[in-house]
């Protein structure tokens, strides 16, 4: 482990054994040097990372991926079956809801009893015991047993105990979901304030806008394997693309085609290309995305914008086979990857409506773009409602890079539009 690495993590792999029924287990059991009556689950293949001191990591992928088994094993709370993990300085971990709780105590046992298993004295924590409280904001209950406490009690006083006690290494598993939108808001200044002092973060979420916007560095992992490591938009690309993929089969398989057909499609796909410069495309191919502008009032093409000015995004499609229900739409992101805003023929209620094959569609959006100045990426959709979900036919993300010029007199990365008044008596 070099210098500057805070987490090493060597050729690891975790597996779990996996019986038919109890019975299979107890025979085993019995006959250990007998025949095998399990399967090996591996829920990690041959991880390998090296997180430096300062990096908040993110970790994107599907459920039962083995994002948790990881953070376990990091954690300590699991052990490997094979590999190694290194780790230098205190890691304090907000796993599953409500981990290493006792529910028969109070929340204050609680927090004394966190304290103790990391080592830190009683005095100290008594120190501390005040901020946590102050921290966790739950009242009285702090007195109560923890069987009494809702979810989100659970996830105030969690987060409470693990950010109070000096951590090197923060570990988060997608814990803060379950809180309300106040004490989200509160955990990620704390998050920021950790940032800033330069200790890492392990960070797991579904939400990829978070990752995209408060991540250094982040990784796909699917099916126990390392899919990509990298800048967070990127591996969010590469984790969306995976998704979309998945939905699209899955819609298939609802509407009965075949696996030949199947796999005849996959292969057009993959014969496609990625999209030119910075653009990362993907989709099923039944529609695709011949071209999107922002057009000024003048109706001339460009990618300069003055803000607060109205501009119209024209997305024009060709479709290549029959939809009921297709849909257009576009978004506008920050640089990393941070959603600003976004709108499509179906949320805003203006159906195309039915289309067949080799017809061309375009359809105009006109609003007002009162954005902080600086650079955004636009991107495009073609899409259609399915009976059971939505299929992406063609995705162009980071088409155009937009830049917003003029004079913005407000703060932050819209402007309301406030009205203001001065009242004197």
């Amino acid at each position: 482990m070099t210098g500057d690495t805070v987490i090493s993590v060597n050729n690891l792999s975790k597996s779990y054994r996996m019986y038919p029924s109890p019975k299979e287990r107890l025979k085993e059991l019995l006959h250990p040097f007998g025949k095998k009556y399990h399967k090996d689950f591996w829920a990690l293949r041959d991880i390998n990372l090296e997180i430096p001191k300062g990096t908040t990591f993110g970790i994107v992928g599907q459920n039962g991926s083995g994002k948790s088994t990881l953070l376990q094993i990091i954690a300590g709370i699991l052990q490997p079956t094979s590999g190694s993990v290194e780790v230098s300085g205190r890691i304090s971990a907000l796993l599953e809801l409500g981990a290493g709780f006792n529910k028969e105590f109070t929340g204050r046992e609680n927090v004394f009893m966190q304290g103790a298993i990391m080592g830190i004295p009683r005095k100290e924590m008594e120190e501390r015991f005040q901020r946590i409280a102050e921290f966790a904001d739950i009242g009285y209950f702090i007195e109560q047993p923890v069987t009494t406490y809702s979810s989100g009690m659970y996830v105030r006083l969690a987060f409470a105990c693990a950010i109070n006690v000096d951590p090197d290494i923060l570990i988060i598993d997608e814990a803060l979901a379950v809180g309300d939108a106040m004490f989200q808001r509160r955990c990620y200044r704390r998050i920021e304030d950790f940032q800033k002092s330069g200790k890492t973060i392990f960070f797991v979420s579904h939400n990829v806008g978070t990752v995209t916007s408060i991540c250094t560095q982040a990784m796909f992992i699917d099916k126990g394997k390392v899919v990509q490591i990298g800048k967070p938009k990127e591996v969010v690309h590469a984790y969306s693309k995976v998704l979309a993929e998945r939905e699209a089969e899955y819609a298939r398989r609802m509407r009965g085609e075949k696996k030949e057909k199947v796999e005849k499609e996959e292969d057009e796909r993959l014969k496609k290309p990625e999209g030119a410069g910075k653009e990362f495309r993907f989709g099923e191919g039944g529609a695709e995305i011949l071209d999107i502008r922002i057009l000024n009032r003048q109706d001339e093409s460009v990618t300069a914008v003055e803000t607060g000015e109205v501009y119209t995004v024209r997305i024009k499609a060709l479709f290549k086979k029959d939809m009921e229900e297709p849909i257009l739409g576009f978004n506008i992101k920050t640089l990393n990857g941070l959603e600003v805003f976004g709108s499509s023929t179906h949320i805003a209620e203006k159906p195309i409506g039915p289309v067949k094959a080799g017809t061309t569609v375009e359809a105009e959006f006109e609003q007002r773009l009162p954005l902080k100045l600086g650079n955004y990426y636009i991107s495009s959709a073609v899409a259609e409602n399915t009976e059971t979900r939505r299929v992406f036919h063609d995705r162009r993300m980071d088409t155009i890079a937009l830049k917003v010029i003029g004079k913005a007199d407000f703060y932050g990365l819209v402007n309301m539009g406030a009205s203001i008044r001065i009242l004197c008596k």
